[in-house]
């Protein structure tokens, strides 16, 4: 009996304890109970939480309500869409009207196709948005949110002719003071000022500390090919001044193409043909220069995730002093930077770049920054910046080249515009150190100005000095000015 006794205590705790194990099992994977009041509880809540446009707890309030009960799918997926665009995750707000649209095949609210189609363009797709948008007009052609974010996916898509035309429509029709009508007016004046435009007449002009002068004069058009690439054609002369020095005249013969690859990824290539020539021979040699050259500027953009960027580029260039001018020096480089908004005001970047000259040089220069930005009327942009150069052959000749230089500075910016005047004041204050000489103040201002006097068309006038090494190529300070007209037709 003692011996099925002390059976019976170890055999019947471990059934029971089986048994326990299993009910714990099914109730883990029981699907849970609908709780339907509860669930619109949530939604309640997920509404005055997107009232305030705290979009990331609204997109959690709605999520707890779909776990409560997952039929209110097609009551507010189109919600949780905004408030995924919104808090700028344009992937997912494109999984849930997708959803939503899959539960209304009948038709859905205008709203809701247009809040699809500002998801297609924030996302990259302008193909897909604009044949939204385009439908969208054709239905209603006097709404004019969507008549102004098809002219916007068209500027977007590279078919400048097609989105000015859509834009200036909408300025013309709605009143400049708000709604459609003054966000157009706003976009064509950030495109006129920064975007690729049809015209761009450009006259820089630098002046070095060394008494080296530049002056250059670029006229660069753009047009659309096969549908949705931009085609640059760009000539320039650059002319190169110093005193003792006869001038070098250097024309240059450019190209440039522009599109899109996928929704999250952007090709821009340039090439060029520079002619050098000088009247006299330089240095009091023999020969006048006579140097043909090709160069070339590429990069490729990716965005990977949303307030994420990254691009990866190559260039070659000839460099830009007199002495390198007239021993044929030029480089070439690779360099690869990101960007990452981590916070809704705060962004980090991070840039290195190798290059290797033709005289046998090699130079790795590396540049981390940290930016605060402050939107509104009154744009501020502000944080620290931190340089590093290195050469492998320190000062061969013909161009500035330290062993090492670094730069420690604070930049910041500020910008503001009226209803056809853009405005934009820069600077910097920091820190220069190189190997051998004593750490020197340094710092850079500049202003820019920019005038719509006509609605294709915007002049701008820029002008700055700065004192930093890192400005020309002889590493000496520079003061720079330029004038332009850029318009769209």
């Amino acid at each position: 009996m003692g011996a099925a006794f002390v059976r019976n205590l170890i055999v019947v705790p471990g059934v029971l304890l089986l048994a326990v194990s299993a009910r714990a099992q099914a109730d883990s994977t029981a699907v849970p109970m609908i709780d339907t009041p509860r669930a619109w509880e949530h939604v309640a809540n997920a509404r005055e939480f997107a009232a305030e446009d705290d979009h990331r707890d609204a997109v959690a309030a709605y999520l707890r309500a779909l776990a409560r009960d997952a039929r209110l799918v097609a009551d507010v997926a189109h919600e949780i869409s905004f408030q995924k665009l919104w808090n700028e995750e344009h992937e997912k707000a494109l999984f849930y009207f997708r959803r939503y649209f899959a539960r209304h095949p009948d038709g859905v609210d205008r709203d809701v196709r247009k809040g699809l189609a500002l998801a297609l363009s924030w996302s990259g797709r302008q193909p897909q948005a604009v044949a939204l948008y385009a439908e969208l007009v054709a239905e209603e052609p006097g709404d004019g949110d969507a008549r102004f974010g098809l002219g916007r996916s068209l500027i977007w898509d590279n078919r400048l002719h097609e989105g000015y035309t859509v834009l200036r429509g909408v300025e013309r029709d709605f009143p400049a003071a708000a709604g459609p009508g003054r966000e157009a007016s706003e976009f064509l004046l950030s495109v006129l000022d920064g975007y690729p435009t049809h015209l761009d007449l450009r006259v820089d002009a630098s002046w070095d500390s060394d008494d080296l002068d530049i002056l250059r004069i670029s006229p660069h058009g753009s047009v659309t090919v096969m549908r949705d690439k931009l085609l640059q054609i760009m000539p320039s002369l650059a002319i190169y001044r110093q005193p003792d020095q006869p001038d070098i005249r250097a024309p240059r013969l450019g190209a440039g193409f522009v599109t899109a690859l996928a929704h999250n990824w952007a090709l821009h290539a340039y090439a060029w043909y520079d002619m050098f020539r000088s009247s006299e021979p330089l240095f009091g040699g023999t020969d006048k220069l006579n140097w043909n050259r090709l160069g070339g500027d590429a990069w490729v953009t990716w965005l990977p995730v949303p307030r994420v960027r990254t691009d990866l580029g190559a260039t070659s260039q000839a460099v830009e002093t007199f002495a390198a001018l007239d021993n044929h020096l030029h480089y070439e480089q690779v360099s690869l930077s990101g960007d990452w908004r981590f916070a809704p005001r705060w962004s980090a970047n991070l840039t290195g770049m190798l290059a290797t000259y033709s005289d046998g040089n090699d130079r790795s220069r590396a540049r981390a920054a940290l930016t605060w930005r402050r939107p509104g009327r009154w744009q501020i942009e502000a944080g620290p910046v931190l340089t590093y150069m290195d050469f492998a052959v320190p000062y061969p000749g013909g161009y500035w080249a330290p062993d090492w230089v670094r730069n420690g500075s604070v930049e910041a910016a500020i910008s503001t515009r009226s209803r056809v005047m853009t405005y934009r004041l820069s600077g910097a204050l920091g820190q220069e150190k190189e190997l051998g000489s004593d750490s020197k103040t340094v710092g850079s201002v500049a202003g820019r100005v920019g005038w719509r006097f006509r609605p294709g068309w915007l002049g701008a006038l820029e002008a700055g000095w700065s004192k930093s090494s890192f400005a020309p190529a002889s590493g000496y300070s520079r003061t720079f000015a330029s004038v332009s007209a850029r318009a769209l037709f």
